[in-house]
């Protein structure tokens, strides 16, 4: 006899399997994604140039449990304050985007209204009407004076806590998560979260670019090496979220404050 559209199609219950295709075609999605704004960069266009071979070779990695990120890249910047920062390889920017398009609708629904950073339709000038708005409320149209706090964390990724951080995204994972992959999502997690940059990293700049960097909290101890005898490179304490600022770890760090 023929089944009929009303018939289960899994008869015996069985439990479904993420399938090495399905991850695949999320990974084409998550690299499409990736490259945007990012295509005329070096380690972007290195991929790009056999990105099928390239994105099927990461697949199997994360599909037999064998990933695991590559190098990273240190490098200081001016603005809008000198500091140091390890950027992800792009190939492992395209598993941070893959992880991303798994949890972000998650994440959505716990953020509050006003938070902005690494989040869909809430870019700089959404914050700078909210801000207005605020302003003009608070002042009642001007009328009075009000005031802004401005602030910064002082070494903040450096000091997450990554057991505590894996703790809470395992917890919520368990809880929100329905997919078949969901052991795959937790494991790529921590992967991530308990990844190192600062071993092996390739550095990009002249050893004078590290000169004259904010202090590092007393807190913090050394776990890389001295470029010199009067500052440290890579500071970070052994449970610590190290100095890694890529798309993933800046929405992790909002699901670690709630």
């Amino acid at each position: 006899m023929q089944p009929t559209l009303f018939e289960n199609i899994n008869p015996q219950n069985t439990p479904e399997k993420y399938s090495f295709e399905q991850l695949l075609i999320e990974l084409f999605e998550a690299y499409y994604e990736c490259r945007k704004n990012k295509r005329n960069t070096i380690n972007a266009l290195q991929f790009e140039v056999n990105y099928e071979s390239n994105l099927i070779k990461l697949a199997n990695q994360i599909y037999k449990s064998k990933y695991t990120p590559g190098k990273s890249i240190c490098f200081v910047v001016n603005y809008p304050v000198k500091r140091e920062i390890f950027a992800a390889d792009f190939r492992d920017r395209v598993v941070h985007h893959y992880l991303i398009n798994k949890l972000n609708p998650l994440f959505e629904k716990e953020f509050i209204y006003d938070s902005y950073s690494c989040r869909k339709k809430r870019g700089t000038l959404f914050g700078i009407k909210r801000v207005d708005k605020f302003i003009r409320s608070c002042s009642l149209n001007y009328q009075y004076d009000s005031y802004i706090l401005k602030l910064d964390i002082k070494g903040f990724f450096m000091q997450i806590n990554k057991d505590i951080l894996f703790e809470k995204l395992q917890n919520f994972i368990n809880q929100k998560y329905t997919g078949v992959d969901k052991n795959l999502i937790i494991s790529l997690s921590k992967i991530i979260i308990y990844n190192n940059p600062t071993q092996n990293c390739i550095i990009k700049g002249h050893i004078s670019d590290w000169k004259d960097l904010p202090p590092v909290p007393a807190s913090l101890s050394t776990c890389g090496k001295k470029m010199n005898k009067t500052f440290v490179l890579y500071p970070c304490s052994r449970k610590s979220f190290d100095p890694l600022f890529p798309l993933f770890p800046q929405v992790f760090r909002l699901v670690g404050k709630k």
